[in-house]
């Protein structure tokens, strides 16, 4: 019998004629024509950003001696697990960090056997949800002659070498720290000489040859990378910045020094202002990542952080509880929420749904964001619809174009625009015709071997009326509107 005979009864359905007994014939009552709605859904920010490999605080983790079980989720003050994880990569043996500089001299190819190791502990990551923020260094401080890289073409050899293994893993490559040169791989205090415009540009023409276009490749000074492009003040496609003196003194340890002739260049022309908003530029076109220094009272109270970190749409900040910085902030009461601001944050704040549905019919949806974060979505997302029946089942998966929906729009400020995404859909013949409907969003990570696996996808941080996140980590579906089927 109809779903409609049952909820009228059969004695109404006698009376009305249109059931009858003792007759060979009996006549169906006609569907209700679908009913047209209008659902408008609000949401609130989620007390704690989920942590997310678009952009996030980043741990630490001794890449020979440790690996993503035993020490890639670092948590600290409220904040965590972390997400991304900056790994230095010791190439002068497999040993713990601590030990990098112990070891003797690296004057030829890197073994055989250390590359496969590399792959090994490189592919151990796949499927953590977690992206690494790589640098390769010969040694790891301190300063000194200890401290010891390699002769340029050795370097270079070398980067021949690493490139299939990097290239092979770069899907969880959240960044890749030029490196290679000097203490920790940092561009200072070379033991061969190679502080220097021809070295650096050894380093980064091979990098750029195997990396540009696939990850960002950060310089550690915007002074290097102007000078390897010949003095333009136009940012470079492709290349970042990272600051290892973030907000840590006036110059951040000569980040915006435009003469630092020890770092191996000089532009007596330009200013302290004009590196500073060229590292600005680039941080609005590729990436910017930094790690605390030091103390320092102008740039780290709780209002100042937050104006430096917008200002360079801090993509990645180190998180770490020993961290004389972190701790101050703590003191000040911020901590928390400058991690939470690190990196992406994007929050829905309300989704309007229009139409009938129904079967053959169509939905036009409305959803509004707005970007809380210092940094913003780098990658292209595309995002997928679903609607699910009852709480369970996946009634049809509909593709949304970037030119629909593209997160990379969202601007970060300390005030930001909330920016509305409308996109209509056509619904499949088997949509049903009852029960509550979920409008899910997910949002997967681009890269190939990512994009089936829930821990990459991008998260919404909000909860609805009812204080439940919107996002699942189980699925990586964010879902942002019910509604009842007709």
């Amino acid at each position: 019998m109809p779903t409609t005979v049952a909820r009228i009864g059969l004695l109404a359905l006698v009376a009305a004629g249109i059931l009858t007994f003792g007759s060979c014939s009996s006549t169906s009552a006609p569907h209700p024509t679908p009913t047209p709605v209008s659902v408008t859904n609000t949401f609130s920010p989620n007390d704690t950003t989920i942590s997310t490999s678009e952009g996030a605080p980043y741990g630490f983790c001794d890449f020979w001696t440790g690996g993503p079980t035993g020490c890639g989720r670092k948590t600290s003050f409220g904040y965590g697990p972390t997400t991304i994880v900056q790994v230095y990569i010791c190439l002068s043996g497999e040993v713990t960090d601590n030990q990098c500089s112990q070891q003797p001299a690296v004057t030829g190819p890197l073994p055989a056997s250390m590359l496969q190791d590399m792959d090994t502990r490189l592919a151990a990551y796949q499927g953590t949800g977690m992206r690494l923020l790589l640098r390769f260094t010969y040694n790891f401080g301190p300063i000194g002659p200890g401290s010891m890289d390699a002769p340029i073409d050795v370097i270079a050899q070398h980067i021949d070498q690493l490139a299939p293994i990097v290239l092979k893993h770069s899907d969880l490559i959240f960044a890749l720290e030029a490196g290679f040169i000097g203490t920790w791989g940092e561009w200072h205090d070379s033991t061969h000489g190679n502080d220097s415009a021809s070295a650096h540009k050894v380093v980064l023409d091979k990098e750029l040859s195997y990396f540009g276009g696939v990850f960002p490749i950060l310089v550690r000074t915007p002074g290097a990378l102007i000078q390897y492009e010949g003095g333009s003040l136009t940012p470079p496609a492709g290349f970042g910045l990272h600051d290892d003196f973030y907000a840590s003194n006036a110059t951040d340890a000569n980040t915006w020094n435009p003469c630092a002739k020890p770092l191996g260049y000089c532009f007596p022309s330009f200013t302290t202002p004009q590196l500073q908003a060229y590292g600005a530029a680039v941080s609005s076109t590729t990436m910017f990542a930094g790690e605390y220094g030091q103390v320092y009272a102008p740039l780290q109270t709780c209002a100042a952080l937050a104006t430096y970190s917008y200002t360079y749409h801090a993509q990645s900040i180190t998180l770490a509880s020993n961290n004389p910085v972190i701790t101050e902030l703590e003191n000040e009461g911020c901590a928390l929420s400058i991690y939470n601001r690190m990196g992406t944050r994007i929050e829905l704040e309300k989704t309007t749904i229009t139409g009938t549905p129904a079967p053959n019919s169509q939905l036009t949806l409305a959803v509004t964001l707005a970007n809380t974060g210092f940094g913003r979505v780098i990658r292209p997302r595309p995002a997928t619809l679903l609607f699910v029946h009852n709480g369970g089942e996946v009634i049809t998966q509909i593709p949304i174009p970037l030119s629909s929906l593209d997160l990379r729009q969202l601007a970060s400020g300390p005030t930001p625009t909330p920016e509305t995404f409308q996109f209509t859909v056509a619904l499949p013949s088997t949509f049903p015709t009852s029960g509550a409907v979920a409008a899910v969003l997910l949002i997967p990570d681009p890269a190939p071997s990512l994009t089936s696996q829930a821990a990459y996808a991008l998260p919404l941080n909000s909860v609805d009326a009812n204080h439940t996140p919107v996002f699942d980590p189980t699925t990586g579906f964010n879902s942002i509107a019910i509604f009842n089927a007709n």
